[in-house]
């Protein structure tokens, strides 16, 4: 696939989470523990919590920007390792609605928790007794700037639109490099989509086979990755299209109650197709 031709069907994007980390180095006290072990500073830091140990309203703040890290990742596909990723046009607005609603998450958890954020402090003075000091506290006015949510879009490189002062000869080389670089990409990018399809029916098939409950949450997590997989087939692997309606066409219908315990003769039948599905899966990835 020609560089010039991804542009129109793919860009990078880039999640930016920022949040207050509730700790803080403390030189005097590791400065202390140093001396009393007998070592110097550079055997260890002492970092404290600033914060009780029950904090809910701050811990709900890392819990919304771990979900949009995890929905980041699955719409996406890796890019290099500068942070950004691939984000295909073709589900550019299902990842805009679904990243615009984990902002209104994050940005709804760190307001119910700057109201609380003072009497936070002052429980934390008798936690941490005489390791407290105000200094490590942000003022309640600056706190809101500790947290930060943004979405950041680039256009993918394209060979074509290198343009330097160099000779001829190099700069031909540099644009082939970055053909080879931008391949390369799309190639590690789609076999990312086939590892998660492995990786979630091979899961599907270790549930199925051993004794325990079934969730629906696992069979609902196979549902999305197979819906969303055509979408981020950014390379349009006949292949991995024909595998994903696979997946779709045996194991989609499947749902908790048809694979509760006692019902062995489902559960045997829906690992067998798992495994045949799997096989198929390992043979195109050459594994």
């Amino acid at each position: 696939m020609k560089s010039n031709s991804l542009t129109t069907k793919a860009m990078l994007i880039d999640l930016s989470i920022r949040a207050w980390s509730a700790r803080k180095f403390d030189r005097k006290i590791t400065k202390e523990v140093a001396q009393r072990h007998g070592t110097t500073e550079k055997a260890g830091r002492y970092n404290k919590n600033l914060l009780p140990e029950k904090a809910d309203s701050y811990e709900a703040i890392w819990a919304a920007a771990g979900s949009a890290r995890i929905e980041h990742y699955e719409q996406t596909l890796p890019w290099a390792n500068n942070g950004a990723r691939i984000l295909p046009a073709a589900n550019y607005m299902g990842y805009m609605d679904k990243s615009r609603a984990k902002r209104r998450a994050f940005d709804g958890a760190v307001a119910a928790f700057l109201p609380e954020y003072p009497a936070l402090q002052e429980r934390a003075k008798g936690i941490l007794n005489s390791m407290y000091d105000p200094q490590d506290w942000p003022t309640p006015a600056a706190m809101a700037g500790r947290f930060e949510f943004s979405v950041k879009v680039f256009p993918l490189p394209s060979a074509e639109d290198f343009r330097v002062s160099l000779q001829a000869e190099e700069v031909g080389t540099i644009r082939e490099q970055i053909e080879r670089d931008v391949k390369e990409s799309v190639t590690a990018a789609v076999g990312d989509l086939w590892q998660r399809l492995h990786k979630a029916v091979a899961h599907f098939s270790e549930q199925v086979k051993g004794d325990g409950v079934v969730r629906e949450a696992m069979l609902a997590n196979l549902r999305e990755l197979c819906e969303i997989l055509p979408r981020l087939n950014l390379s349009g692997d006949p292949h991995l299209d024909e595998m994903q309606k696979q997946v779709i066409d045996k194991l989609g219908g499947y749902d908790a109650e048809d694979l509760k315990k006692g019902k062995r003769r489902n559960r045997k039948q829906a690992a067998a197709e798992a495994d045949k599905i799997v096989a198929d899966l390992s043979a195109f990835m050459g594994s």
